[in-house]
Formats: C-alpha cells, structure tokens, sequence
C-alpha cells in the first residue's frame, strides 16, 4: 500500500501491485481456516461473524474514497491511510495466540509432500467433494451476475449514480441477512438454513430479472441479495468443517476456482441469447446444483 501511495509512475504503482498481492494472498487464503479453527464449537456463527466484518470492509472501502475525493484529498492519502491500518493490523496479528492446526507434518515429510497428501486426502473424502461442488456450483451461481450492473444501465435504464447506489444497497442488505444468520444459528440448524437459502435462489433470480419497474426490481431484489448472502458463509463453513484436519487443503482445491473461465462463458452466453436471459439460466442452474448437493448431505445433529 505505501509502494503504491508514492509511486511516481506506472511501473512503481505495478510492483506496489505485485507487493500487495504477495502480502495478501496468503492472509486472504489462511483466514477462513484460523478463524474455524479458533471456534470449533460454533464455526458456522464465527464464519458468519467474519463475513460481517468483510462485508463491512467492502462498504468502507469504496465510502473512504468518495470521502476522501469529496474533500479534495487525493487517492494517495486514502492509501497512505489503509498502509497505516494494515500496519497496525500486522502488529496485532504478531500479538494474537492462535490454537495450532488439527493436522502437523510427519516427522521427515517435506512441505510439497505435505501439500500433495493433504490434497490427495481431501479430494477422497466424499463430503469434502460434495462440499467442493457446492463452492463451485455457488461460483457458477455468481457468475451470472458479473453483467448485472451493465444489464441494469443499458437494458434497465438506470443511470451510473443510481447503479452505483444499487451496488451500496446489495451489500447493506448483506450486511442485515448475516446479523439477522447470526441469530438463527443460535436455534436453527446450518444445513436447514442453507437449504432453504438455495431454493430460494433457485427462483429469484428469474423473478428478480422479471419483475416490472425499479419498485419491482427492488421488492424481489431484497431476499435475493439476503439469500445469497447467507450461503456463502454457510457453504464455506461447512467445506472447512467436514474434515477440519484438511482444511487447508480444501482450502487450496478452492483457489484454483478462480482459473475458470466462468465470466467468459457468461460473457458468450449474454451474446447468445441476451443479458437478462443469460443471466437467470446461469444462476438457476448454479443454485439447482446447491440445492441437489445440500440435499445429498447428511443431516446436521440437533
């Protein structure tokens, strides 16, 4: 972040890039593990808890630099700032006690061999592979709205300002389904939730892309920004949780996700047969798959 707020050209601001991405890369990747592991009791509520906080993160972000650029301050303060906030938040990272990991190394086992007998292990277990899926059908699911902004400008009507308020909506309706998740997981049953947050979005989407008007829009908009909010903490916390010595390892299996070309074929897809269109067969067929995988799950003790 400091490379970045004093780079004096394009190539200085491309290695802050470079630097940023090697910083938090790993941090991104080994959070969602620590936190479960530091709550093995409840990592459902503790993996919502932390959506909160990102979701509280992805608010901030984009409301510090309408701040700051209000003001007449420029971008390079705002990241002088966060340089200083991720400075602190190392220290106290370096401070924290943390439990140690389920599974360690065998004596004379190198790290890659550690890597490959994790992965090995984790793509034989059938729950960590069914639980792998739904990540992947919950990606699939996503990707069918990577165009959405584009499809509510050009094909809605709605004008950037108001695009850009829609975006802000979505994350504050977020916000409120994973406070309002936190107290459901106190007396209801995470695969209970997570099912019928996926039935839903099986039909939402559609009804959403559907529905009259912005009034509409807004009206089906509501339960469908809530119910995807709610799975993704509980799909993720279940993938960890199934077998929690070989969390790391389905954590790996999920980086390699992102290599999909799943945008890509949304981007084909809108081309072929419309935006709007494009966009309610993608989801639904993302959320049936979810919907068929938690289904096969065995069911969560009471």
């Amino acid at each position: 972040m400091g490379t970045m707020a004093v780079a004096p050209s394009f190539w200085p601001l491309l290695v802050g890039f470079a630097l940023y991405g090697v910083g938090a890369g790993p941090v991104a990747l080994t959070a969602d593990v620590v936190v479960l592991e530091s709550f093995p009791t409840d990592p459902d509520r503790a993996y919502s808890r932390a959506s909160v906080l990102d979701t509280c993160g992805a608010l901030l972000g984009p409301a510090s630099v309408a701040l700051a650029l209000s003001a007449g301050l420029s971008w390079r303060v705002v990241l002088v700032a966060t340089a200083v906030a991720v400075g602190l938040y190392a220290w106290a990272a370096s401070r924290a006690t943390f439990p140690p990991p389920p599974r360690s190394r065998r004596d004379g086992e190198s790290v890659l061999g550690a890597l490959v007998s994790g992965l090995r292990s984790a793509l034989h277990h059938p729950e960590i592979r069914r639980a792998l899926l739904v990540l992947l059908a919950f990606d699939v699911f996503e990707a069918g709205f990577v165009l959405q902004y584009i499809w509510l400008h050009d094909d809605v009507g709605l004008s950037e300002p108001v695009v850009a308020l829609w975006a802000v909506g979505e994350h504050v309706v977020g916000l409120v389904a994973l406070l309002v998740l936190d107290r459901w997981l106190s007396d209801r049953l995470p695969l209970r939730i997570l099912r019928a947050a996926t039935a839903a979005l099986v039909v939402l989407p559609a009804a959403w892309i559907a529905a009259p008007g912005v009034a509409g829009k807004v009206v089906v908009g509501v339960p469908l920004a809530s119910a995807t909010a709610i799975v993704w903490p509980l799909a993720k916390a279940r993938s960890l949780t199934v077998a929690p010595e070989l969390a790391g390892a389905t954590q790996a299996v999920t980086t390699l996700y992102p290599v999909l070309p799943l945008a890509l074929v949304e981007g084909g897809l809108a081309s072929a047969i419309g935006t709007g269109p494009a966009m309610a067969v993608t989801a639904a067929v993302g959320a049936a798959l979810m919907l068929a995988l938690t289904l096969r799950c065995p069911r969560d003790r009471s």
